[in-house]
């Protein structure tokens, strides 16, 4: 009897387990990297610099949680602003193994700012919106994808961050 009833709670732990997992809702705003500069790591232009601090403007009324970024120069200064204004920490996360990044971001509930690449963030935005989008051209960097999950059902806005 109390094997059964330990496997019983067992099942219902897991059920709930998995249920928080599968229903978290989420809001994620995925970018591209704002212009950089030429080289290896680059840092950011006056340009992107502008940018960065344009697309924090843009996300000023959402209530962000957390910051994601690649680890490069230019990733991190994009995301700096809007991590800085909400006195957050950059979290630095990888690209070799973004369906697994974004099975995580799907099990948290809030709205995050996750900074990328050309190839990455369309490939991100897809994988939580099941939505497929192209490669960003190299020269792009204006895209903003909004992914709203709510009850597991997705929703996919596509924004720009156009500067003057």
């Amino acid at each position: 009897m109390k094997i059964l009833i330990r496997k019983f709670f067992t099942v219902i732990l897991v059920v709930i387990s998995f249920s928080g997992y599968a229903f978290a809702d989420g809001t994620y705003f995925v970018v591209r990297h704002a212009e950089k500069q030429g080289g290896d790591n680059p840092v950011l232009t006056q340009r992107g610099v502008k940018r960065a601090t344009h697309i924090m403007n843009i996300l000023k009324n959402e209530p962000i949680k957390a910051v994601f970024s690649t680890e490069t120069y230019r990733t991190v200064m994009t995301a700096m602003p809007t991590a800085a204004h909400r006195e957050l920490p950059i979290i630095l996360f990888s690209t070799d193994d973004l369906s697994g990044f974004s099975k995580k971001l799907k099990a948290m509930d809030g709205t995050f700012l996750i900074v990328a690449h050309s190839s990455s963030t369309p490939e991100l935005a897809s994988l939580l919106s099941k939505v497929p989008l192209p490669k960003l051209d190299e020269m792009d960097f204006e895209q903003l994808f909004k992914i709203v999950i709510k009850d597991g059902n997705s929703i996919l806005t596509k924004m720009t961050t156009t500067i003057e």
